[in-house]
């Protein structure tokens, strides 16, 4: 008789087929891994992953049903990143078994209603597709156009007194709220629209009666919680729809504890360097980046996961790092605290120039219980004002919008710990060529660093159909909400590198380069340069990066150490 195999024997065979591409089996190893064990966090993180990070031809090899199925799983769970399945999702949706992405295309071109496109129908009433826009930044112009032009026709209708028309797509408009304010209405809007907005919003305020479907029509276009006299309304209002609830909660009561918990950061005090200034004026109206969902990890050693990230260089200390002091230069909203979370035993320092950005960051940090957290209102600049050391400094993003980085860097050193490492994120000037020419695009258009102008200049670059580098943008993610867009194309301190620039700054600051994170890269590194065994030399990678320009497409992410 064939012994039964542990969830343990069973996730380490779906280990080893996800390592060999098997990817249909892996799958299905991973959800029987999940069906004994739902919270098995490893498994699901290994199946986001399956899902996310693999080319959509390989992942055929999974037929669309089961594919369909797992999204399901995961979408309907609140402990992933949902962004990272939003392409495969996509690729599901928009090419059915009863339709394809050309007829949804001749479908959205077209003068006729989507609204009353039974394909769009369809489309829009599935709760794959209600999820993505709840809990996935859409980023994608296509069907950020589809979703535009459903907004028109559902306000339209609205305003035209139609609503018997949109009562069967209640959740699906909640939905399309949700995403709009995930993505910060970067939407354009139409001359029309704003007259009927207006209309729409003196309509509620004057009416005693809440009309959910007023509201949240109202919701796709500006945020709740910017409206004082709807919030008095909402604030203790409970309706018989969950969904209707937690848009009231995303809306306005989440942003109201954010503006609470402000008076609870400390501060190192006045922050005085004048494009510091204007850096953390720019987050504090727009924190970035604005995100709902996160994985769950089991922590692990901290050398451990470091030498996880540096290989196939490895790391050699003499401390066991049991309880590893952390400093994030940047925190930003808080999704780079939770990946330092996964240190065990860690003791963590947010450090960030925005007190909207650091509530939050708090609040999500409250909601996940976690007490090992500190956070603190500053600039990099003052930190040296802390008299304490660090294991682990972590800086991503952060240098490149100062006005001196390496005045910053100097800083953060002498916080470092002798034993200490620092993990940087830096601009890459080669791979950010696309986003030179946006900001170019923007001087020539003379666009302001206003919504407006943001979504103005949005739509031209969709529009534009002769610029090839100017459109790369558009597969960028950060296009793709407001804060981000300004953050990519508007911000008001950008310094880029390269990597002969870097080189040069390790050994100014006597700094030993340990190695990029992202193992995906390095083995492609690997086979151009296979002598280079640790992965190590910013020579080799120079050369690299000119051959693969996108490389380093988002930032050189790497770790240093100082050299005794």
């Amino acid at each position: 008789m064939k012994k039964k195999l542990t969830i343990q024997e069973v996730f380490t065979l779906a280990l080893r087929n996800h390592k060999n591409n098997n990817f249909k089996t892996a799958a299905n190893l991973y959800m029987e891994v999940l069906k004994t064990k739902p919270n098995h966090i490893d498994a699901v993180n290994k199946l986001t992953a399956l899902l996310g990070n693999t080319k959509i031809d390989l992942l055929m090899q999974i037929d669309r049903g089961t594919a369909k199925r797992l999204l399901l799983f995961l979408f309907r769970r609140n402990d992933i990143d949902h962004k990272d399945i939003f392409l495969i999702t996509r690729f599901l949706l928009l090419k059915e078994e009863n339709h394809s992405y050309d007829q949804i295309k001749k479908i959205v071109i077209s003068d006729s209603l989507l609204l009353e496109n039974q394909i769009i129908k369809n489309l829009i009433d599935e709760e794959l597709f209600q999820l993505m826009l709840q809990k996935s930044l859409i980023t994608d112009f296509f069907l950020e156009k589809i979703l535009i032009k459903i907004r028109y026709e559902i306000l339209f209708a609205l305003v035209n007194k139609n609503q018997k028309i949109l009562s069967n797509y209640f959740n699906f408009i909640i939905s399309l709220a949700e995403q709009c304010f995930l993505n910060e209405y970067i939407y354009f809007q139409q001359p029309k629209e704003i007259d009927y907005i207006l209309q729409l919003k003196n309509l509620i305020i004057n009416k005693e009666k809440i009309n959910e479907m007023e509201i949240i029509v109202l919701s796709c276009y500006v945020p709740l919680y910017s409206l004082k006299n709807i919030i008095s309304k909402l604030s203790n209002y409970k309706s018989e729809n969950v969904l209707f609830n937690n848009l009231i909660n995303m809306q306005i009561k989440e942003p109201l504890k954010e503006k609470k918990l402000v008076n609870s950061i400390k501060s190192l005090g006045e922050i005085s360097d004048a494009v510091s200034k204007k850096v953390r004026d720019q987050y504090e109206k727009h924190p970035y980046p604005r995100w709902r969902y996160f994985y769950s990890n089991t922590p692990a050693n901290f050398l451990t996961i470091i030498n996880a990230l540096v290989r196939p260089n490895k790391i050699e200390i003499n401390n066991k790092f049991d309880n590893p002091n952390v400093l994030i230069a940047g925190c930003g909203t808080g999704k780079q605290i939770l990946v330092a979370n996964n240190y065990l035993n860690a003791n963590i320092l947010a450090v960030d120039l925005s007190l909207t950005s650091l509530a939050y960051a708090k609040r999500k940090i409250e909601e996940l219980n976690l007490k090992n957290i500190e956070f603190l209102h500053a600039d990099i600049l003052q930190l040296k004002n802390l008299n304490k050391k660090f294991d682990i400094i972590e800086c991503a993003g952060v240098l490149h919008h100062m006005r001196d980085p390496l005045e910053g860097l100097k800083a953060l050193l002498e916080l470092l710990d002798p034993h200490g490492l620092l993990r940087l994120g830096l601009y890459s000037e080669l791979a950010r060529q696309d986003i030179i020419e946006v900001r170019e695009f923007i001087k020539k258009k003379k666009y302001m660093n206003t919504i407006n102008d943001i979504r103005k200049c949005r739509k031209a670059i969709i529009e534009n159909k002769e610029n090839r580098l100017l459109k790369k943008v558009l597969y960028r993610k950060d296009f793709y909400s407001t804060s981000a867009a300004r953050d990519l194309m508007f911000h008001i301190q950008e310094h880029r590198f390269t990597l002969k620039q870097i080189s040069k700054i390790s050994k100014n600051f006597n700094l030993e380069f340990l190695g990029f994170v992202g193992q995906s890269l390095k083995n492609k590194f690997s086979i151009i340069f296979p002598n280079d065994k640790n992965n190590a030399s910013l020579d080799n990678w120079n050369q690299f990066e000119k051959k693969n320009p996108d490389a380093f497409i988002g930032m050189y992410d790497f770790l240093v150490r100082k050299i005794k």
